[in-house]
């Protein structure tokens, strides 16, 4: 099975997935967007600087980057036509379109930190901790929607509750364990792609957690 995963340079979530995928002996082409800081201080301030990615230095001895400017790039369909890609994986990057989705044979999946279709939007851990809920991680399929695609298998992940950064910060690594045993069963033929659609009628686009709400969240945590 040939496996691309495509990720904005130095994403964060992206290093931690290829990180783990490299820990199971699973190598992976890296489509590599655009050109962006080694440090996220966005993700820094939210998870109190406990995520610590591996760099994307440690990683090229393993795994096969590509460089494109951007996800508009004529270089980057050129390349995904010549590859001829099974399955790719979405590895924080801006919102993939059909040009792109369609290059790869089964499609893309993507893993949500979310129950699907109940939580989706950017803040759907936040959501599911508020709401007292499981926090799930989603694969699915990438369509041209937002966290709309068919649902391929769902895990309870692990997080950390010690506090609201260490939640967050634990988000992704647990993730990662997730991608590296579904692209293992999907290698080994243990589970096969098979999708069931998401049931709109259960579906529900979460609002941004914004400051207020996070003030509010945070004290769940103490």
């Amino acid at each position: 099975m040939k496996i691309a995963l495509i990720m904005n340079d130095n994403s964060y979530a992206g290093r931690e997935y290829l990180s783990n995928l490299c820990k199971n002996n699973i190598k992976v082409d890296v489509l590599n967007i655009g050109k962006f800081p080694v440090l996220n201080t966005n993700e820094e301030k939210r998870c109190g600087n406990l995520w610590k990615p591996d760099s994307v230095k440690s990683l090229l001895d393993f795994h096969h980057f590509h460089y494109f400017n951007s996800l508009k790039s004529k270089d980057l369909l050129e390349f995904l036509k010549k590859q001829n890609y099974d399955l790719g994986i979405q590895g924080g990057t801006g919102i993939l379109k059909l040009n792109i989705i369609c290059n790869f044979k089964s499609g893309i999946l993507n893993f949500h930190p979310g129950d699907l279709p109940l939580f989706r939007g950017c803040s759907a851990p936040e959501w599911q901790f508020f709401e007292n809920k499981p926090i799930i991680s989603t694969c699915h399929l990438i369509d041209e929607g937002i966290d709309t695609g068919p649902v391929l298998k769902k895990k309870k992940l692990n997080v950390c509750l010690k506090s609201y950064e260490s939640f967050r910060a634990s988000i992704y690594p647990e993730t990662s364990v997730f991608v590296s045993e579904v692209i293992q069963d999907l290698m080994n033929k243990k589970i096969e792609l098979k999708f069931k659609p998401q049931d709109e009628k259960m579906a529900i686009y979460r609002k941004y957690f914004g400051d207020d709400s996070l003030l509010e969240l945070k004290s769940k945590f103490i």
